[in-house]
């Protein structure tokens, strides 16, 4: 049994020098520090989840908190053996609290891909419940609906969630070491922001580590927890969203293009299975398809698909110097989110063609946003200045309004719409109150 308790805590210091490499925000978790509840956190396959569980326990270190203390466990790794096994899980918790932890000092356990662990949503509630097991639970997961459909009924409501995203702009500058410029960011959206991916070096070796991070996804996020019917469907709705990210959809259009040498009712007898995968893809933050908001309905338009953005750039798969707006857009959606935006697309008053990419909220505040990657010369572009101001300019909205591209030169305001480059967007949303 002791042996489980050295392999667990080798693998948290093995890591220990590349947690440091770049801070990843968790000073959330330090929030909820006094207040009894599970916190969980959440995220997409290689994001970052147990860099940033690793930051925090160097945190409880710092703290004085007694590394006997800590009991980290990563039920995805093949060493740790039969742990998973919830009778050889038990005993060790049982064990490490009776005979390790210094019960003058508060102690924390952290269970990384929960997920594995045999019955684990009753493994977790009976920890919770245990006034024998006075611990503070850390548990990370990489399927949003594990947590909203299993734990939350037997917790009722006594957990919080914290999203981990793999690495933003800033990061990933901080990363590879250079300052945030626009020269980086093309680099960037080429790249993504996958930690391991970065690491590699060379684009064959990069690509199959790609397809490692997505094979891992769907075998251990989406076929062993749903049992799809279809795993080839799978697979090749993961392929289409790879290539058609930030472009207008529709279930119709991508049962079209998928089944494209398919009868008409074959297409339609699929329609359905392909929104279920969708959904899939979404629990496992491989992308996501914000909501449409109609100015002149004044609601959510009820539309299962309209436009994918990838969980990271990495995964996409473009021609490049030919779509490097697509990645601007998706670039700029993670920003958004990722500091709690709700983000909506949205469609003016008078017609389809009065869209504006993102219509974001946050603290009673709005902006609308349209996403460009180069407007050029004024003179010269006169057709997509008028495209790019023009949906802008034509909304009835009192939003804020902001173009953003890679140009720093633009003269703003244009049509009473500021125009900014990337960098300095990525300056405003950060003291967005």
């Amino acid at each position: 049994m002791f042996r489980y308790l050295i392999l667990a805590k080798f693998y948290m210091l093995s890591f220990y020098a590349f947690s440091k490499c770049v801070k990843l925000t968790y000073g959330d978790l330090l929030h909820f520090e006094s207040v009894n509840i599970v916190t969980s956190i959440m995220g997409q396959r290689r994001c970052g989840k147990s860099v940033v569980s690793r930051q925090y326990i160097e945190r409880l270190w710092q703290a004085g908190i007694p590394r006997k203390n800590i009991l980290y466990i990563n039920f995805f790794l093949k060493a740790t053996g039969d742990i998973s096994n919830e009778n050889q899980f038990t005993a060790i918790t049982e064990w490490w609290i009776k005979e390790c932890v210094d019960p003058d000092k508060p102690c924390y356990m952290l269970l990384d891909e929960v997920h594995e662990l045999e019955n684990w949503d009753e493994q977790i509630a009976s920890l919770f419940e245990n006034p024998l097991m006075p611990c503070r639970l850390i548990i990370t997961c990489s399927n949003s609906k594990i947590l909203s459909e299993e734990l939350s009924t037997k917790l009722g409501g006594r957990y919080t969630i914290l999203q981990v995203f793999p690495f933003s702009f800033s990061e990933y500058c901080q990363f590879v070491g250079v300052e945030p410029s626009l020269q980086q960011v093309e680099p960037y959206l080429n790249t993504g922001g996958m930690p391991e991916v970065l690491k590699v070096q060379g684009a064959e070796q990069r690509q199959q580590l790609i397809s490692d991070i997505i094979n891992s996804t769907v075998s251990h996020d989406i076929v062993a927890r749903y049992n799809p019917s279809n795993p080839k469907l799978l697979y090749a709705l993961i392929d289409f969203c790879r290539l058609s990210f930030s472009q207008e959809l529709s279930i119709k259009k991508i049962s079209n293009s998928v089944f494209e040498q398919q009868t008409v009712a074959t297409k339609q007898t699929h329609s359905s299975l392909i929104e279920t995968y969708i959904g899939y893809m979404q629990d496992v933050y491989f992308l996501y398809t914000p909501q449409t908001y109609s100015y002149r309905n004044k609601e959510v338009l009820k539309r299962s698909v309209n436009k994918i953005y990838l969980g990271d750039l990495c995964m996409a798969n473009y021609k490049p110097h030919t779509q490097q707006g697509r990645l601007l857009e998706n670039m700029v959606y993670l920003e958004l989110i990722r500091r709690h935006f709700k983000v909506q697309r949205f469609l003016g008053y008078r017609n389809r063609n009065l869209e504006i990419d993102f219509f974001a909220e946050k603290n009673h505040r709005t902006v609308m946003i349209q996403v460009c990657w180069q407007l050029g010369d004024q003179e010269e572009n006169t057709t997509l200045w008028e495209r790019e101001f023009g949906n802008l300019h034509h909304t009835r909205s009192e939003a804020e309004k902001w173009l953003v591209s890679l140009d720093s030169d633009v003269v703003s305001p244009y049509k009473g719409i500021e125009a900014m480059d990337i960098i300095k967007f990525l300056r405003r949303i950060e003291q967005f109150e």
